[in-house]
């Protein structure tokens, strides 16, 4: 008998989301994507099934689902669980036991579904080491491309990585495209504590799916359009300013370059903003907020505000008036952690 439990976190994005869609980096000069993980967790439990069952529970979705290996990777209940089962379990294993929760409301803008599925890999490969010891768990970056294949299967679109990473690595994140691979620095949360400012997450009560615009941008950048190109360009240039700033960990230009590129990025998505989020923005500067940014792509969702220290409670309370849910988290915390009892 045996527990296993993983743990990943959500992120927050400073700059460079949706560059990471590939091959779309791979059209720009200077690129790069910059996130920083806050603790809105994926749990994944796995133990062994009791009556040679597979069983899927989904504690924050209220779903669960159980049958046949045959069955549950061909059910459409769970299909994200489904998919991934199929890509690190085997038929001749004995049956497990699968409990998921989420902590980010869904679609936040958080990259919730990417660590829940980095959570979940995790888990069920170190389960099946347990059945099959001859099995090598994969590392980091076969974990992230399964991962990212399967989601793009239920979403019908393409995916980006910097979720994935935020949810295996933690800390604040930089991701670059040299061509032929991917390059992810990793900076322990610790080295922005002790500024004068502070990263605020807060829930404006609405979401959209960020795949939606995503998948936009993505069509009409290889059908041509050269504008929209140019103005991708110009977000990858601040994303890459925000990326060496971090790298200096020179946090007031990293948060100036975020903003920069905040700005370009509401100039191509006007719709990324909401009544809510736009409400909760204006409620946030008047006492004192550096500025605010929509998480994600698609509008909606959890929104990262930047506020000197010692606004914090102000700006807070300003938030919750407008119809906001201020969310305790802690920010560039661990990544992906597994016990194993």
């Amino acid at each position: 008998m045996f527990k296993i439990t993983a743990i990943a976190p959500t992120r927050v994005d400073l700059a460079g989301g949706t560059i990471d869609l590939w091959p779309i980096h791979n059209l720009l000069e200077r690129k790069a994507t910059v996130n920083v993980a806050v603790s809105l967790e994926a749990t994944v439990e796995v133990t062994p099934s009791s009556d040679g069952l597979f069983h899927f529970e989904s504690v924050d979705q209220n779903l669960s689902d159980r049958g046949t290996y045959d069955s549950m990777i061909r059910s459409p209940k769970l299909n994200l669980f489904s998919l991934l089962l199929s890509a690190f379990w085997s038929k001749n294993l004995p049956a497990i036991k699968i409990k998921t929760h989420a902590k980010s409301p869904a679609g936040a803008g958080l990259g919730g579904s990417s660590c829940l599925s980095v959570a979940f890999a995790r888990a069920v490969a170190e389960a099946r080491q347990k059945f099959e010891p001859s099995y090598k768990v994969p590392d980091e970056f076969g974990i992230v491309r399964t991962a990212q294949d399967v989601e793009s299967r239920v979403i019908h679109a393409p995916t980006g990585v910097q979720d994935y990473w935020g949810g295996i690595r933690g800390g604040i994140n930089i991701i670059e495209f040299p061509f032929g691979r991917t390059e992810i620095t990793t900076l322990p949360g610790s080295s922005w504590e002790d500024q004068d400012f502070k990263l605020i997450c807060c829930y404006s009560g609405k979401s959209r799916a960020s795949a939606i615009n995503n998948w936009e941008i993505f069509k009409r950048i290889f059908d041509g359009d050269k504008g929209l190109l140019e103005k991708i360009a110009a977000i990858g240039h601040e994303a890459a300013d925000c990326a060496e700033a971090v790298s200096q960990q020179n946090w007031k230009d990293t948060i100036k370059a975020s903003q920069r590129e905040w700005r370009l990025r509401t100039d191509l998505w006007p719709n990324i903003e909401t009544i809510e989020t736009r409400k909760i923005d204006a409620a946030a500067k008047a006492e004192g907020a550096i500025f605010t940014r929509v998480c994600g792509a698609g509008g909606g969702g959890v929104m990262g505000i930047f506020c000197p220290i010692d606004r914090t409670e102000q700006v807070s309370k300003a938030m919750t008036a407008a119809g906001g849910q201020v969310m305790d988290v802690v920010v560039g915390g661990p990544g992906l952690t597994v016990n194993i009892i």
